[in-house]
């Protein structure tokens, strides 16, 4: 079950991360209600919401009703300080679970998380069980509607099939001119033709496992077309069955997103080196920190810096400099690629990286790489002894033992940054506790 949890004590949400750590169930901290509505409106795959109503300024029940607007058949379990089991007699429809009053301990919360579990599914092997007699009696019938339906679906929709290898069988014309491509460029090629290097591999696995068993799969992906360029599809995946509902391959129904997806990038991505800016590091360093911890994984944070910047725009001008930032973004970008990789700037000369599950010894060798792809971009800089922009990097390794909070981890990179800078720039500090 993946479960969504509101709430502002830190202390609790650590103690909530360390006693869940284990659990079967895929939790997502979050600290405000903005950033739980934003998550909402962007994935259906949330099960459970466990939320505080105590925040300042909360209009509790305009926040509770966009919660059921955006899911109206998300369990939800409301927990606060105050005592308003009956206050929320005359809401009937915002059809709340459990009302937690704080403090309440963690087995307390426990058993209202497995009572909800138990309820859905229930509710789930029940609807599984009506399909799956509904989908037999009617299977003849469905397999004709679709024979009937699938010529227009096919002409007028940018849709796709494939044979049980992957290969494309089919290809409308209208998906054809929006990637660029001849219809007979694309038959007989493998589908990962058009995969775009930066999406997760993890996501067409998850596809591969769900439609092979016959389910329908419903996303977005992040594909390329024929001259490169960026193309987001909501996509519907399907298996193509025979009259006896034996799989004989895949076909796909998309929606162009591209539009949308690019302006949703542009408001986490930083305008010059398109790097992730400030604000996503602040979303992404809490999640990453929570999800190594209940994967039993090291985080690690590089905290970087560009040596003498502030003197080099001074020299070369402000056009000079924002070439130089992009060329150390390339170098971030490059050595960032795993899924989950992050490279920021922070703001100017300043720039993050958080990666994980890095070994004490490749943690250096990753960051010295990094340094040393800088230094050998060559960036011109002949007012300093090595001629060329350098960087400083300060790393803080997360320990699957260490329990630091975000801030803590912020503070001591930033220590090693500052120790980096006082052997003489140019140069990697690893921060250890004295």
């Amino acid at each position: 079950m993946n479960i969504l949890y509101v709430e502002s004590n830190n202390k609790l949400i650590d103690l909530i991360s360390e006693n869940c750590s284990n659990s079967i169930h895929e939790i997502i901290l979050l600290n405000n209600p903005k950033d739980a509505l934003l998550l909402l409106e962007q994935t259906k795959n949330i099960d459970l919401i466990i939320t505080e109503i105590d925040f300042p300024n909360l209009n509790t029940i305009s926040y509770l009703k966009k919660i059921r607007k955006l899911n109206k058949n998300i369990s939800l379990i409301v927990t606060s300080k105050l005592d308003i089991y009956s206050s929320f007699q005359d809401f009937q429809d915002l059809n709340i679970s459990i009302i937690l009053k704080k403090s309440f301990t963690i087995t307390k919360l426990k058993n209202a998380i497995n009572n909800i579990n138990e309820k859905i599914n229930m509710i789930s092997n029940k609807y599984e069980i009506e399909i799956l007699k509904e989908n037999y009696s009617n299977l003849q019938i469905l397999n004709e509607e679709l024979n009937s339906f699938i010529k227009p679906f096919k002409d007028f929709s940018f849709y796709s099939e494939t044979d049980l290898d992957g290969k494309i069988a089919d290809i409308s014309d209208s998906l054809c001119d929006l990637l660029g491509f001849k219809k007979e460029e694309l038959i007989g090629q493998k589908h990962s033709i058009l995969k775009h290097p930066s999406e997760n591999p993890l996501k067409y696995v998850e596809i591969w496992q769900t439609i092979s068993k016959g389910k329908i799969w419903i996303g977005e992906l992040r594909c390329k077309d024929k001259f490169g360029h960026d193309i987001w599809y909501k996509s519907i995946i399907f298996p193509k069955k025979d009259i006896n509902g034996i799989i004989v391959g895949y076909g796909a129904k998309r929606q162009d997103i591209t539009d949308r997806k690019i302006a949703e990038l542009q408001s986490i991505t930083d305008d010059l080196t398109n790097l992730y800016n400030k604000r996503f590091f602040k979303q992404i360093f809490s999640s990453e920190r929570n999800r190594a911890k209940r994967n039993k994984k090291n985080l690690v944070l590089l905290m970087l810096d560009i040596d003498n910047f502030k003197k080099y725009n001074d020299i070369y001008g402000h056009f000079e400099g924002d070439k130089a930032l992009k060329k150390v973004a390339s170098v971030l970008k490059s050595n960032s690629k795993r899924a989950n990789d992050f490279a920021f700037r922070l703001g100017g000369e300043e720039f993050a990286i958080i990666t994980s599950n890095l070994s004490t010894d490749k943690i250096m060798k990753y960051a010295q790489k990094i340094r040393e792809s800088v230094f050998n971009q060559k960036i011109i800089y002949k007012d300093i002894d090595i001629g060329f922009l350098s960087v400083s990097i300060g790393v803080f390794n997360l320990e699957i033992k260490d329990s630091y909070s975000c801030d803590e981890i912020y503070k001591f990179a930033d220590i090693a940054l500052y120790k980096a800078k006082n052997l003489g720039r140019n140069n990697v500090v690893v921060f250890k506790q004295d």
